[in-house]
């Protein structure tokens, strides 16, 4: 990862042509409206004040109109753009007329071009109108957030999901429910390399029971049924009956980079560990990812999408001020299964859904 001006001379160096570096004008790093941010918000998982300071992690866009239609160098771009600056690029000044099938074409040229598909939510419905989108939505009455705790989307399937591409439709004011973002990567790069090695052979599973089994009053599923409208996408849900082995650190297929890669939402326990033994790492993992130096805040306008790498990155939604109105639809591409170091992936193994639960 790169400061913005050192990652835009690099774009314009990968830029396969010269027509596609058009794509690339005006880029400049992420807006940081802090001023206008709530103080004092709490992380649930951490228990202290949310806080970022990476302001180098992630890129602005504005100069491109997701309507257009993309050559394969153009993709290539984009997605170089993506790993240059640490898996998030947001594209903003989209017309407002932008439709959400626009939405869906941009997210079906990254998934031919990567030759894989979308993924539609393994337990939500999809929209109406495009059964690929999974849209998102928070009353001001909600006292449950869906996304509000640190994961990494899809990483209770075999192939978790590579990007994630999100448009706000209804967003509340400038500063409020922002996106926090951890460069794993990053996290991992900075812990000694006596716990680096420790981490690097280990597995976890993950579990989407975990998040949208029945029977906990904070889990995602809790977040959906707070909803008039967000619903389970069909009475069985094969999804919640087995949960599969990732490992710990994984090696990002693009860039060869190392992160860390288990989540409070959806990692349930440590393969071949005794239960306090597998808590203990785990609790360290979810508190290091969320170090503030680790993280940094994608705030919201209108007529703006963003795109993140999962490979690379943990998330949550910051539910500062749930006083307004918040609609967003969400694209996923569907990745490779996640590998570790020696170039093996363990997502075919699976166990037994652990409960519904937060934290646990």
């Amino acid at each position: 990862m790169r400061s913005a001006r050192s990652a835009m001379s690099t774009l314009m160096a990968h830029s396969p042509m010269r027509a596609s570096a058009r794509l690339l004008e005006g880029a400049k790093p992420l807006m940081q409206p802090r001023h206008l941010r709530p103080t004092g918000i709490i992380d649930q998982l951490t228990g202290k004040e949310v806080r970022s300071t990476l302001d180098e992690l992630g890129l602005e866009l504005p100069n491109v109109d997701l309507t257009e239609d993309f050559s394969d160098d153009d993709i290539e771009t984009i997605l170089q753009a993506s790993d240059d600056a640490g898996g998030i690029l947001v594209f903003s000044n989209q017309k407002p007329d932008m439709s959400i099938h626009d939405h869906v074409r941009f997210g079906q040229r990254i998934a031919d071009y990567c030759e894989t598909v979308i993924e539609p939510h393994a337990v939500a419905a999809g929209h109406p109108d495009a059964p690929e989108i999974l849209e998102i939505i928070r009353e001001p009455t909600a006292d449950v957030v869906f996304g509000e705790n640190w994961h990494s989307d899809n990483s209770f399937m075999a192939q978790s999901a590579s990007f994630s591409i999100l448009r706000g439709t209804e967003v509340p004011r400038l500063g409020v429910n922002d996106t926090l973002f951890s460069s794993c990567e990053a996290a991992y790069d900075a812990l000694s390399p006596t716990m680096q090695n420790l981490l690097l052979d280990l597995n976890a599973f993950h579990s989407a029971n975990k998040a949208y089994g029945k029977g906990h009053p904070g889990n995602s599923r809790a977040a959906m049924e707070k909803t008039e409208t967000m619903k389970l996408a069909q009475r069985e849900l094969p999804i919640l009956e087995a949960d599969v082995l990732q490992p710990i650190v994984i090696v990002h297929p693009r860039t060869g980079r190392p992160g860390l890669f288990c989540s409070p939402t959806f990692t349930s326990h440590i393969d071949g560990m005794a239960p306090a033994e597998s808590k203990a790492i785990l609790e360290f993992c979810y508190q290091w990812i969320a170090r503030p130096e680790f993280c940094t805040r994608v705030s919201w306008l209108p007529n703006q999408v963003t795109m993140w790498d999962n490979r690379s990155l943990s998330h949550k939604g910051v539910a500062d001020d749930c006083s307004e109105r918040r609609v967003v639809q969400r694209v996923s591409i569907r990745g490779e299964q996640p590998k570790n170091h020696h170039g093996v992936a363990t997502s075919d193994r699976t166990s037994a859904p652990a409960a519904a639960g937060l934290f646990t």
